[in-house]
Order: structure tokens, then C-alpha cells, then sequence
């Protein structure tokens, strides 16, 4: 009988558990969860606060190969940020440490770090300038995994979008809730995010693994063109709106995902979002 390597993904929300029901045939997993998870799942749900005097404990006795961190913050408020991507972060890290097989740590984080609003790409290569709270703390939950002797990896992703997450297809139907200004927009498919952690995985023993992956389509978008495409997969009237502002924003592009043997699913957001407008038919 094969042993599988053991993974553990604290914060499983929608990433979390897409990530390990893909994933459950390669590994032994286990999902730390804070609530209860009403759904049927392909891996053991550990029902646990971060913030738990046993839960560093707890980790210890699983003992995991590796480790995805993909909490999420409950509220946009700077404590909310602040347990997610710095102390619960910390906590994660420090029972890491405490884990005989531990081969690598995976940090989920967000473009929100990028502050900086610029016509010029930007990349990992691109020092990010957090111009928020948000920004503050992810950026700040960064440079504190990447201070540790674990070896480890952060994962920035654009606007995740994907089948269950139906926000741009209600905004698109209702174009008086568009925002006043147009500005740029930078996606990544949750297929594309949980494809990507699997090939790094497989390939963690082979090739050297970067600190930082920037996890975006390459292809930034204006949103009221985005906005629109959807509107025309809806077969609905394309809506011409007038921004209040010129075009502004930020403009993503990873140097460093592009050099790998990696593919796309959703190469961009017209075939990602003609998948989603036809999941949700």
C-alpha cells in the first residue's frame, strides 16, 4: 500500500477546499476550519481555531509534509487583517517549525500588496508600495514567513474568480452598479490557482522552488471591458459608460510563472468567464 506525503491546508473557505478535493488523491489530507464545514468533502476536516491554546499541538501530532496557509480575513477591518496574515500566520509558522517532516510551507497572499498606481507593469520583481491596511498586513505576513529557516513559498494571487464565485456576473447585469471610473483589473482562475500548487508539488523535488509566484492571467483589463464581454456571453446590450476619471490602476504580469512547463486552463478572462456564464446557466 502507497504512503501518501501528508498535507495540511489551514483555511479551507472555497481555495481551501477546491485545492483539497483536487489534491486528495496525491496526498493524505487534512483542513483546519474553524466552522463547521456542511458539505461533503474528499479529506478529514479538522474543526479548530487558529487562535486554540492546542493548536499548535495538534499540528505537531499530524505532522505534515507540507503546509498550505489559505486563510482568509472575515471583515475588511485592520484586525481582521491582522489575525489573518500576521498572527494566525505566526502561529502557523511556529508549529511548522515544530514538525519533523516538514518540507515546505505555501503561503496564499494577494495582489492587494501592489499600492502603487502605475501605467508600467509590474511583476515579483516589483517592490510592492501597500497603500492600505489590507496591503499592510499581507505584505507584513510576506516578510515574516520569509524570515523563517522554513522553506517556503508565497503565492500572490490577482482577483480570484471562478463557477461559485458570481460577482462580476451580477455586476455585469446591472451596469448602475458599476464603478464611476474605469481602472485595471488582474484575474486568476481558482482552477488555474489549485493546478498551479499541484504542478509545484510534483515538481518540489526537482526543480528549485521560488519564494514568491505572482499568480495572475498576464492579461490586465480595463473592467468595463470585462464588464461588457460578460454582458455579451449574456447575450445582453453592450452598456457604454463614461468613466469620471482616465484609466488607472494596476497592470500585472508574473516574469517568473510564464518561464515554466505550466499552462493555463484560462489563459484569460474571455474563456474564463464564458466557462463560468455557462456553469451558471
Amino acid at each position: 500500500m502507497e504512503i501518501k506525503e501528508k498535507l495540511l491546508i489551514v483555511g479551507c473557505g472555497k481555495l481551501g477546499q477546491k485545492v483539497g478535493n483536487v489534491l486528495s488523491k496525491k496526498f493524505d489530507i487534512t483542513g483546519i476550519k474553524r466552522k463547521k464545514l456542511n458539505k461533503v468533502i474528499n479529506f478529514n476536516i479538522l474543526e479548530l481555531n487558529i487562535f486554540n491554546k492546542e493548536f499548535a499541538k495538534k499540528i505537531k501530532l499530524i505532522n505534515p509534509d507540507y503546509i498550505i496557509y489559505a486563510v482568509a480575513a472575515d471583515k475588511q477591518t485592520k484586525d481582521s487583517y491582522q489575525d489573518a496574515y500576521v498572527n494566525g500566520l505566526r502561529l502557523s509558522i511556529d508549529a511548522a517549525l515544530m514538525c519533523e517532516k516538514m518540507k515546505h510551507f505555501f503561503f496564499i497572499s494577494s495582489s492587494r500588496v501592489y499600492g502603487q498606481k502605475t501605467n508600467n507593469f509590474m511583476s515579483e520583481l516589483t517592490k510592492p508600495l501597500p497603500n492600505d491596511f489590507g496591503g499592510r498586513a499581507l505584505l507584513k505576513g510576506e516578510q515574516l514567513l520569509e524570515n523563517t529557516p522554513l522553506s517556503s513559498t508565497t503565492l500572490r494571487l490577482s482577483g480570484i474568480y471562478g463557477n461559485t464565485r458570481s460577482h462580476m456576473l451580477k455586476l455585469a447585469k446591472n451596469p448602475e452598479d458599476w464603478p464611476d471610473s474605469n481602472r485595471w483589473t488582474n484575474r486568476i482562475h481558482e482552477d488555474d490557482v489549485t493546478n498551479f500548487i499541484s504542478y509545484i508539488l510534483d515538481k518540489v523535488n526537482e526543480m528549485p522552488i521560488e519564494p514568491l509566484y505572482l499568480l495572475t492571467d498576464n492579461v490586465p483589463t480595463p473592467i468595463y471591458d470585462v464588464l461588457n464581454w460578460i454582458r455579451s456571453e449574456l447575450n445582453l446590450p453592450i452598456h457604454q459608460k463614461i468613466s469620471q476619471e482616465k484609466l488607472y490602476g494596476k497592470k500585472l504580469r508574473s516574469k517568473i510563472v510564464p518561464e515554466l512547463s505550466f499552462d493555463f486552463t484560462y489563459s484569460d478572462y474571455r474563456n474564463g468567464y464564458t466557462s463560468i456564464v455557462d456553469y451558471n446557466k
